[in-house]
């Protein structure tokens, strides 16, 4: 169902008039804001750079240079040279060597 221009105008006035008579601020942008979405109904839609988000291309060298040099490699952990005890009782280098 389609509404007619003219009805969509008068009610843009209505809008206005009320955004016109509000002294507080949040009330009067209630009002902008509505009139703002009956603007919305006349304009034909359009790519905005401004409210479009568009999910950027990534290049293979860009997505190299994110993820490090190579995708697949993962860091290699660096672990501490284990230290020998001196306590006879010790078995091994793990806690869990009884």
């Amino acid at each position: 169902m389609a509404v007619a221009n003219n009805t969509i105008l008068q009610k843009m006035m209505y809008e206005l008039d009320q955004a016109k008579q509000k002294q507080d601020q949040a009330d009067m942008l209630k009002h902008i804001e509505n009139i703002r979405l009956l603007c919305d109904l006349f304009l034909p839609e359009e790519k905005n750079e401004t409210t479009s988000i568009e999910s950027p291309e990534v290049s293979a060298d860009e997505l190299k240079t994110m993820l490090g040099k190579t995708p697949s490699s993962k860091p290699q952990p660096t672990y501490r040279k284990s230290i020998e005890l001196d306590d006879e009782d010790g078995n091994g280098d793990s806690l869990f060597d009884f």
